[in-house]
């Protein structure tokens, strides 16, 4: 190597130190709770340059997509589009399915939107249209859905349905999405038709893209991270890759398990490493470090947390128990179409492309693989068959060649032109018979549904400038509503004085799903915030077994001090 060559590998090789050293001494120096207050901050302005990377280095991916991209392509992904929002919109019936984690996503959402904080608002009003907050916590998720919620928030304003519209637009793009890692893996429209065609009619992708849950832009994300990235390497332009890996960085910090698509990005990257270079994979390394230096530190911030669990999160013990109910899911389950998993075997079994094949099988692998050795991993466990969702894309993807090949199949059968018609309409008549279970609301989770909706109805009613307490004061924040946890009664009672000299609307206790289950701790809470005054019973409503009942607390009206 020449003289600048050395040098330029030495500025390389010290940019790396100091990056890897900075991020070291942080982590190291700083006592945790100083650490989770700093990611509060860091975490807004992290998403925000990684946000700012992918959109300067998007223009040029998608101009150059664009160029390479035929009508019928175009008009595939419109068909394809159209028809997953249609289906999301009108056959699933919108409604929250995992509590109360939603409804946490759009509080945080909430508090990066109007106080640029990466943080649970546990004690906040509601004023002059922006949220403020006297008392915060520091989520063990990760914030990337919550910032993309903070981007609509910030242009059509902080309302409920502005989630479900995010997951319904993502259950668009993923159409398009697949249709498009197909295209790029195998430079075949018939394949890449059939390939967001089965992702656009998976039940499970439907029916939780209806909801406000981060699994549809968690596996939107890794779809366009291996989109982005392939283009870029296509492409050779430098700032098309900078825009990849921002992408990429921003896809791996929706959901803990995110970082997985990586193993499918080494597959890749290795057939085009010749046209990344060595120099030019240093330096994209070192940004995407750089910006994923703030997602490095959160993981380890929360590294202790204990997910719901005293035991161990990821243990082999949990492998076999997994494993016999996630692996018959994609044979011999109602929830999921055995068509697709034969047609991914078919598409697999395809000769040729084989880095390509390796790589899907890779991306599947990965994230099927984490949830066996999850504890609470089971597909059957609450409603975790959400995590199901990020092992559609590459299934899809296998599975388009396989209807491919189908297709060639039939061409023996049929009159010439009907073949792929004919594989179209087959599988949109499987679909009929899952249509129900897409229109379902299902079982899971009624208590906490009931206790949402009858939350939302009465919060449209409560007087203006009052205050409630409940175990899950984002919602209420999201409705426009002040609140804090009702912990606040039990930790400070002169807390509820004050409330009463500061809210003349009334302070309010929400006996809610957790004041019913049987959680001796959380009950404690309830009955503690109602013992300390007299109250009155202002609305009330039973399903089931559950009672749910808003208190006004009858505060004597004391001067402000």
């Amino acid at each position: 190597m020449g003289t600048t060559s050395v040098r330029a590998w030495v500025a390389l090789a010290t940019a790396w130190a100091i990056a890897v050293t900075t991020v070291a001494i942080w982590v190291s120096r700083t006592p945790l709770p100083l650490l989770r207050e700093q990611l509060k901050s860091a975490q807004f302005y992290s998403l925000e340059l990684c946000v700012a990377v992918a959109l300067a280095g998007g223009v040029v991916l998608a101009r150059d997509l664009w160029r390479s991209l035929e009508r019928r392509d175009i008009v595939a992904m419109t068909g394809l589009a159209t028809l997953a929002l249609m289906l999301t919109l009108f056959a699933a019936p919108r409604t929250h399915r995992i509590f109360y984690d939603e409804q946490i996503y759009q509080g945080i959402g909430q508090n990066l939107s109007d106080l640029r904080r990466a943080q649970m608002c546990n004690d906040g009003i509601v004023e002059y249209g922006r949220l403020r907050c006297f008392a915060t916590e520091y989520n063990k998720q990760p914030y990337a859905y919550p910032h993309v919620l903070s981007l609509v928030y910030r242009v059509v304003g902080v309302r409920p349905g502005a989630a479900f519209a995010v997951n319904a637009v993502a259950m668009a793009a993923t159409a398009c999405g697949v249709y498009l890692l197909a295209w790029l893996l195998f430079g075949d429209p018939v394949v890449a038709g059939f390939a967001g065609l089965l992702v656009t009619l998976t039940p499970q992708q439907l029916l939780w893209s209806a909801t406000a849950a981060v699994e549809p832009t968690a596996s939107l994300a890794c779809v366009l991270a291996l989109v982005a990235m392939l283009q870029a390497w296509r492409s050779g332009s430098v700032a098309a890759l900078a825009g990849a890996v921002a992408m990429t960085a921003y896809a791996v910090q929706f959901r803990p398990e995110s970082l997985l698509i990586l193993p499918a990005l080494g597959v890749l990257g290795w057939r085009h490493r010749a046209a990344i270079g060595a120099w030019r994979l240093g330096w994209m390394s070192l940004l995407g470090f750089v910006l994923l230096a703030v997602h490095v530190t959160h993981l380890f911030a929360v590294r202790n947390e204990g997910w719901g669990t005293s035991g161990s999160r990821l243990s082999l013990q949990y492998l076999w128990p997994n494993l016999r109910v996630n692996g018959p899911f994609y044979f011999a389950d109602e929830r999921f179409p055995f068509i697709y998993t034969g047609l991914a075997v078919i598409g697999l079994a395809w000769r040729g492309w084989l880095v390509e094949r390796a790589a899907l099988v890779a991306y599947l692998l990965a994230f099927f693989g984490i949830d066996l050795l999850f504890y609470a991993g089971s597909y059957n466990y609450g409603a975790d068959v959400r995590y199901s969702l990020l092992t559609y894309p590459p299934i899809a993807v296998l599975g388009g060649l396989g209807a491919a090949r189908l297709a060639i199949w039939l061409a023996r059968l049929v009159p010439p032109g009907w073949e792929r018609p004919a594989v179209t309409v087959g599988l949109l008549f499987q679909f009929l018979s899952y249509a129900p279970l897409v229109r379902a609301t299902t079982e899971e989770a009624w208590a906490a549904r009931a206790d949402v909706r009858f939350a939302r109805a009465v919060a449209a009613e409560l007087p203006p400038a009052s205050y409630v307490l409940t175990h899950n004061p984002a919602m209420f924040h999201i409705w426009g509503i002040n609140a804090g946890q009702m912990s606040l009664a039990t930790v400070n009672p002169l807390q509820i004085d004050y409330l009463g000299m500061r809210y003349p609307g009334g302070v309010f206790v929400h006996w809610n799903y957790w004041c019913n289950a049987a959680d001796p701790t959380q009950q404690k809470y309830c009955h503690t915030a109602l013992g300390t005054v007299p109250y009155t019973v202002t609305r009330e409503y039973r399903e089931r077994d559950y009672r749910f009942a808003f208190y006004r607390l009858l505060l004597p009206r004391r001067p402000r001090p």
